[in-house]
């Protein structure tokens, strides 16, 4: 399914959105002939009517008088332009990761941070809440921290049973 931008004359940008919805914004007069529009795949803004797909959609649908030849049309409920395209907060992928690079190579303590923040940020991009873009990055991260928290406690395990085999052999 093709998806599209739309920009308001106002200069906001909406979408991504289907040719369906371009298609009820027209009826409800958000959109017409010369609003700019863009495939999501593209930089170029260009006017609607300039979409073969879309331009049969550009002009006002005709009603018919008669009520049995078809049913009157179902209006879209109105939806605020600001709700159509969706505002994640940023992601911390990078940093996440960094940390957990660090706890396995030398500080653990970065270890934890990047476990902790990585399953709050991998709750709140799961939720939808945080930007998805991230996810790969920010669960790297996560288990890069679980390693060096897991290698810490190895070690730690392995010098407190070195240090009891020390003190009984003396």
């Amino acid at each position: 399914m093709k998806q599209y931008y739309f920009k308001s004359e106002d200069g906001n940008e909406y979408g991504p959105i289907t040719a369906e919805e371009i298609s009820d914004w027209q009826a409800q007069g958000r959109m017409n002939s010369e609003s700019l529009v863009r495939h999501s795949n593209s930089r170029d803004w260009m006017p609607l009517c300039s979409y073969p797909e879309l331009a049969s959609d550009s002009a006002p649908k005709p009603t018919s008088v008669d009520s049995s030849e078809s049913p009157p049309p179902q209006k879209a409920p109105e939806v605020p332009p600001q709700q159509a395209y969706a505002h994640y907060e940023e992601h911390r992928g990078t940093m996440i990761l960094v940390f957990g690079i660090l706890g396995i190579a030398c500080c653990f303590p970065f270890g934890i941070a990047a476990w902790v923040m990585g399953n709050a940020d991998m709750q709140k991009i799961n939720a939808g809440i945080m930007d998805p873009d991230g996810k790969g990055t920010t669960n790297a991260g996560k288990i890069c921290g679980i390693i060096s928290v897991a290698l810490a406690s190895l070690g730690i395990i392995l010098q407190i049973i070195l240090f009891t085999i020390g003190f009984v052999a003396q």
